[in-house]
């Protein structure tokens, strides 16, 4: 008679919150600020990327047009635009790389100032964006 071998059974980790996974694909983007403000700032840009990388990809070129035009009109006289265009593709190619079965779209994020120049990312999301049309 054979010895019946016990199965390990392998614990699963939970899953990472939305929170979590903008921290790992974008943390060193999101920290270039030189202040909380500034790193706000890249952290919206962050999620819009995200956001973008969740479209069908036939999709994705036309929301990044779409949100460049945004950032020129409320950001006149910058003269950046290839460097966004440029950091928001890495983003949108980090984000699909990391996280490809991540579907939920973001609706808000808040960077929160911590003790002792440390900070913490907040993230709304949400499955089901339909909500959010009008």
């Amino acid at each position: 008679m054979r010895k019946i071998k016990k199965k390990t059974v392998q614990r699963i980790p939970p899953s990472l919150t939305i929170s979590q996974m903008i921290t790992q694909m974008a943390s060193d983007y999101i920290f270039m600020g030189d202040t909380t403000e500034d790193c706000q700032s890249y952290l919206n840009s962050a999620c819009t990327a995200w956001n973008i990388a969740i479209l069908p990809e036939h999709q994705r070129e036309e929301a990044l047009r779409r949100f460049v035009g945004e950032y020129k009109r409320l950001n006149p006289g910058v003269d950046d635009e290839e460097n966004l265009i440029h950091d928001m593709r890495i983003l949108i190619r980090k984000k699909l790389d990391l996280f490809p079965a991540a579907k939920k779209m973001i609706v808000n994020a808040h960077l929160e100032e911590l003790e002792g120049l440390k900070y913490r990312i907040n993230i709304a999301s949400t499955d089901n964006p339909r909500q959010f049309i009008k």
